[in-house]
């Protein structure tokens, strides 16, 4: 909880990487609370009172994974919340606002986001939730130690240099220090 508040105030990007990865650890769970707060919340901190607030955080997400029917796949409101903003941020970046940094990085990763899009059959996730999902994907192999490709890393960089503009534009428009400049 304390970790997801401070990653949603600094890169939102890696504030929706964090919650899929919460997600995907309470899925190992099998949205079981008790053996979340045993098996991984108690290791990761040994203050009580920390463990309740961290617990009372995962229960609130469990029990809306369990009435979303999200034991498998899909992502909690707040996820979807965010990337949608992300999106908005993003579109805007390419359609109203003169952010040329944005649009180029957006033009050289735009065939790996299609490429992605394509082999996930995905066809209906924005080009935001691609990368993000894609490089939710990287994280998971590194830590299953598999090797990708050459091209796939390429991808997943030209994701990650999006990401990380995106998120600084977004942390700009958050605290008002976004320059709007439109186009003519």
């Amino acid at each position: 909880m304390l970790i997801a508040n401070q990653k949603k105030k600094e890169n939102i990007a890696e504030y929706v990487l964090y919650m899929f990865q919460v997600e995907t650890i309470i899925r190992s769970f099998n949205l079981e609370i008790e053996d979340v707060f045993e098996l991984y919340i108690c290791q990761m901190t040994s203050i009580p009172e920390a463990r309740e607030d961290v617990k009372s955080w995962y229960v609130e997400i469990i029990e809306e994974m369990k009435e979303k029917d999200l034991k498998e796949k899909g992502h909690i409101a707040l996820v979807h919340e965010t990337m949608d903003e992300m999106t908005f941020l993003h579109n805007t970046l390419l359609t109203s606002l003169e952010d040329t940094e944005y649009q180029e990085i957006h033009t050289e990763v735009g065939p790996f986001v299609q490429e992605l899009r394509d082999k996930s059959g995905s066809q209906g996730m924005s080009d935001i939730e691609i990368c993000l999902t894609g490089l939710f994907g990287k994280l998971t192999l590194n830590i299953q130690k598999k090797e990708i490709s050459e091209e796939t890393a390429i991808a997943f960089d030209g994701f990650t240099k999006l990401l990380i503009i995106l998120s600084n534009r977004y942390k700009d428009f958050k605290t008002g220090n976004l320059k709007f400049q439109v186009n003519n």
